[in-house]
């Protein structure tokens, strides 16, 4: 249910620009959204390649990728989502419109979400400047409110204290936005200046507090305020609120903050023990936090580098069309010469010979284009998650893990789904070990980490391997096992 909720949008966005001159299936995008978002944006661009022209096709393909951005962001993915909502940007032609503003807020909060401040704040100012132009005040206070939160997350304390204090009495500005400034004044002080500011951090903390109308908005406030109190000397009163603070928050960050004061409470009462778990439920913490964010890193280059990807391919297009047309001049050129010296016999064999050269070489490349084309999936696999798992496991010099192997059945059957494709459709039934070991092979790895893949002896493999020769053609066969 919730995937169809997902790729609703999209699908009406789709199926209101495009109407009869789509050219498209509903289900490989809902696939493709699934697993990547390359498959998706191309399936988008796809939707408009016939019968669309002008404006309108690209006010439509905007519209698409805005609601493919959504989609990601609904999804908390978001590279995807910046990467979607870029294209959206670079699509519209008509800044003035709800349609493109909304883009910029989104693609401004993922920046922000990811860290880019310097990004988010840059949007979040351009996207501000539209909607004043359009008159609408609220969008202009929650603006200023996102500009003040990039400035806060990229320690600019200065900016974004500036920021906050204005927006407090702005009634532009919802309610709870104006009372989370109040949060925000809290850590700003308390970070510039820290005991010597615990009552204006406390007297700060007390006001969003009394704002917040459930115990889990709290936490943060309980958190700083816990704070404040450890430096006024009050323990007993901070470990109150601290330990509050950590058992309602779920936000990493202010359990961080929250068991630091417990920490440091702990040591001033020489309970040692509880300083000591202390410490190391925030190690924990921390490596989660860390954890996450290079995982998202990761997801980001990958993210480029698929795009640089589209860009290549779309430069090694163009280059092909070109070279194609210089090489039909050559031709037709070559057909007038050999017209107008057909009596010449030498030079008509030559051309003849030129002509059989350039034949043989079309032949040529033609059946190198199988083992072209797996050697681009090869090369596609290596820059995935399983590529580097497998390489740590043979580095480690251990077996694999079952979830370990998953990962790697993944990613084979998705860098290979065509080449396994074509291997069915020649061979019929082909099980999911007969799979692994012809693309684990064709990858390179040894034979110990292949068997430990399948989870299986080395004596099977053989077996398996020997049982393949009987499956698929030899011509096939000599393509995936060099022997």
């Amino acid at each position: 249910m919730k995937k169809c909720l997902f790729i609703l949008p999209i699908l009406l966005v789709l199926t209101g620009c495009a109407r009869n001159g789509m050219n498209f299936s509903l289900k490989s995008v809902e696939q493709s959204l699934i697993e990547k978002s390359q498959e998706a944006g191309m399936n988008l661009d796809s939707v408009y390649s016939v019968n669309r022209k002008g404006h309108n096709k690209r006010y439509c393909l905007a519209m698409g990728w805005y609601e493919l951005g959504k989609t990601y962001s609904s999804m908390n993915r978001d590279p995807e989502a910046i990467y979607a909502l870029l294209k959206a940007r670079e699509l519209y032609t008509d800044t003035l419109t709800i349609e493109y503003v909304s883009t910029l807020d989104l693609l401004g909060k993922h920046y922000n979400d990811r860290g880019l401040y310097d990004d988010a704040i840059n949007t979040f100012m351009t996207s501000r400047r539209l909607h004043e132009q359009m008159g609408d005040n609220y969008m202009v206070a929650l603006m200023d409110y996102n500009i003040g939160v990039a400035y806060f997350g990229k320690k600019d304390y200065l900016q974004s204290r500036s920021i906050f204090e204005g927006l407090l009495d702005n009634t532009n500005l919802d309610r709870a936005n104006r009372n989370a400034c109040y949060l925000h004044l809290a850590y700003i002080e308390n970070d510039l200046y820290y005991m010597d500011a615990a009552e204006r951090v406390e007297e700060l903390a007390d006001k969003y507090l009394a704002g917040c109308r459930t115990e889990r908005d709290k936490a943060p406030g309980y958190a700083i305020k816990g704070i404040s109190l450890y430096y006024q000397r009050e323990n007993d009163s901070a470990f109150v609120y601290l330990e509050k603070a950590h058992r309602l928050s779920d936000n990493l960050s202010t359990k961080i903050l929250a068991m630091t004061g417990l920490e440091w409470v702990a040591t001033q009462r020489r309970n040692y023990q509880a300083a000591w778990n202390a410490e190391i439920l925030n190690k924990e913490y921390m490596d989660k936090i860390n954890k996450r964010s290079n995982q998202l890193e990761i997801t980001q280059i990958q993210l480029q580098h698929n795009d640089e990807i589209q860009n290549q391919r779309y430069h090694t297009r163009v280059s092909r069309v070109i070279w194609i047309s210089i090489s039909l001049i050559i031709i037709l050129i070559a057909a007038l010469i050999i017209y107008s010296i057909q009596r010449d016999r030498k030079r008509e064999a030559y051309y003849l010979k030129k002509y059989d050269d350039l034949i043989q070489k079309q032949i040529e490349e033609k059946s190198n284009s199988e083992g072209n084309r797996l050697m681009e999936a090869c090369e596609a696999f290596r820059t995935g998650i399983a590529f580097n798992l497998v390489n740590d496991v043979a580095l480690q010099k251990r077996s694999f893990r079952q979830e370990e192997r998953d990962v790697v059945v993944h990613d084979i059957n998705l860098y290979f789904a065509g080449p396994i494709a074509a291997l069915r459709a020649e061979a019929g039934k082909l099980g999911q070990q007969d799979i692994n070991l012809i693309f684990c092979t064709l990858l390179g790895f040894d034979q110990e980490l292949v068997a430990d893949i399948m989870c299986t002896s080395r004596s099977n493999m053989r077996s398996i391997k020997s049982r393949l020769k009987s499956k698929i053609s030899a011509e096939s066969f000599s393509l995936y096992f060099k022997e």
